[in-house]
């Protein structure tokens, strides 16, 4: 058996490994990293003169605050008792109108998906959300 002495043997390093490696990183931190703060899409979006939105059954109403209070017909209610308040919704509504849900724009997405949620079970099918301004 012959063994190699350290004058005969060549050492090398294979580098074709780490290139793979450093472009999988690079790769890796190209796709994770932020290319700007607002990642958001600019739309440019049509007006139209011909539509408009108007309210047509205002007695129907259901205002979401974003503090949880719920304003049926200007009384107020909270949103955790919403069971309480459906109730009296199921008596003072009409199921075959239409149930305009007016949201403001800081209330929890949780409390919306309740309400629209207890509205569709006691028989509510055209339920309208629209952005609540005062």
């Amino acid at each position: 058996m012959k063994f190699y002495t350290t004058k005969e043997r060549n050492l090398s390093v294979e580098i074709t490994p780490l290139i793979d490696i450093v472009f999988l990183l690079v790769i890796f931190f190209v796709v994770t990293s932020k290319i700007e703060n607002n990642q958001y899409l600019n739309l440019d979006l049509p007006t139209t003169s011909a539509f408009s939105s108007s309210i047509s059954n205002v007695d129907q109403n259901i205002i979401l605050l974003d503090s949880g209070i719920l304003v049926i017909k200007n009384q107020e209610f909270s949103i955790s008792s919403i069971n309480e308040v459906m109730k009296g919704i199921n008596q003072s509504f009409t199921k075959t109108q239409p149930v305009i849900l007016s949201i403001e724009n800081k209330a929890y997405h949780e409390w919306v998906i309740a309400i629209m949620e207890s509205l569709q079970e006691s028989g509510f099918q055209n339920i309208q959300i629209k952005t609540y301004t005062d």
